[in-house]
């Protein structure tokens, strides 16, 4: 065996072919070695579609999570470990709190130390919490989908000019802004506004490419309505708002309004409120616009939603002057009272919850919840029920579910 070892070591010295397979094969198991590494950790700590991150304890190790202010995290144990048999202590449940579950909020500045303790089993995680400087609420209502702010936030503090190019696909109804990319083109996409465009014969909006050649906070349209935030790309062609009766913000015509998406003007490219100002602010005179008739892969971030307003409102909810009724207000979530529940008993968290945006739509199919309550197991739950609307505002409600003995 000591010869034909030698004899087949021998043999790969003579073999640069083969001598270059083996450092390939051994170069690939490196690589998938560091894939099933740096695929672990993204899954030992990630974000979940319900706002919460997730951390998977290990008795291995002290596990460490940096938070802010509100964040909350839920924590997982080794699928050995059955949680009803879990205990979870804090070591200032003022700075960072967790129920019987893992399920963590961190309420204050500061430092804690949670701890799972189990049959055979201790585990700790130590969180360092810093204060959530984000704003409640964001300062543009809006439907618009967005993306790439890091680019068009180095093209602004660069103090280019023509950063932006306006992309109208009359087929889908949505506009699409870009920002230059390093070479000066035309390619990364920042905003996506929900918009209607001509409905049709006489009425229909042109293709082609146009820029921006007048701005105007109001404008007369056609059958004695007007205009608010208009530009104007090629004639009587023009971005603008919803037409209202007259030039008061709130005599907004709420029936044209509840068409967005569809075709529905008379040529022209109508949006929401918030919208056409974000053009009319940042998107200066000879600003190109390309108007084109393409399908959805035409729409690099996707097609905002577009909400339906009641029967009787006046104003666009995305106008930030002052009198609005939408003005202030955020999405309601309804039904997650705090209870208290009998060992065993029967829970669903979604049962009897709803949530409406602030038009009133219902969007309770949206909620996502953040925890879980373990019937079996007696404790303090608490349970994190959020939701976002299509203006992208987020309301947030914390449930405590108590399991009695």
């Amino acid at each position: 065996m000591r010869y034909g070892s030698k004899y087949r070591y021998d043999q790969s010295r003579s073999n640069p072919a083969k001598k270059i397979l083996i450092i390939v094969g051994v170069i690939v198991i490196i690589a998938l070695t560091v894939m099933v590494v740096l695929r672990f950790v993204n899954l030992s700590k990630k974000a979940v579609d319900n706002g919460a991150l997730n951390m998977q304890m290990s008795a291995d190790k002290v596990t460490t999570m940096d938070v802010k202010t509100g964040d909350v995290c839920i924590l997982s144990m080794p699928s050995a470990i059955n949680m009803k048999e879990v205990e979870f202590t804090s070591t200032d449940p003022d700075v960072v709190r967790v129920d019987a579950a893992g399920h963590t909020d961190a309420l204050a500045v500061g430092k804690a130390t949670v701890t799972a303790t189990a049959r055979n089993f201790t585990a700790e995680c130590q969180f360092t919490v810093t204060q959530n400087t984000e704003p409640e609420r964001p300062d543009e209502v809006t439907t618009a989908l967005k993306a790439n702010q890091d680019v068009l936030a180095q093209n602004q503090a660069s103090g280019m000019r023509d950063i932006y190019s306006i992309t109208v696909n009359r087929r889908t109804n949505t506009v699409t802004v870009y920002t230059k990319d390093q070479d000066g083109q035309y390619t990364v996409p920042v905003r996506a506004m929900i918009c209607s465009c001509g409905k049709g014969g006489e009425f229909t909006t042109i293709t082609g490419d146009f820029s921006i050649y007048f701005q105007e906070p109001w404008h007369p349209l056609y059958d004695e309505v007007y205009g608010m935030f208009v530009s104007g790309f090629k004639d009587d062609f023009l971005f603008h708002s919803i037409p209202y009766e007259n030039t008061t913000h709130d005599s907004l015509e709420t029936a044209e309004f509840n068409k967005l998406g569809e075709p529905a003007s008379q040529g022209c490219v109508r949006m929401m409120v918030s919208d056409v100002y974000w053009i009319m602010r940042n998107c200066e005179l000879n600003t190109p616009v390309h108007v084109i008739d393409a399908d959805t892969k035409a729409d690099p971030l996707g097609r905002p939603n577009a909400p339906k307003l009641p029967v009787g409102a006046t104003w666009d909810p995305t106008d930030d002057t002052e009198g609005n009724p939408f003005r202030g207000k955020m999405p309601t979530l309804e039904g997650a009272d705090d209870l208290t529940l009998k060992k065993g008993g029967h829970f669903n968290e979604l049962d009897g919850v709803t949530a409406a945006d602030i038009c009133g739509n219902d969007i309770s199919d949206r909620v996502k919840v953040a925890g879980k309550v373990i019937p079996e197991k007696p404790g303090v739950y608490y349970l994190t029920y959020s939701i976002t609307d299509d203006f992208n505002l987020k309301t947030r409600v914390t449930r405590t579910v108590t399991v009695t003995g």
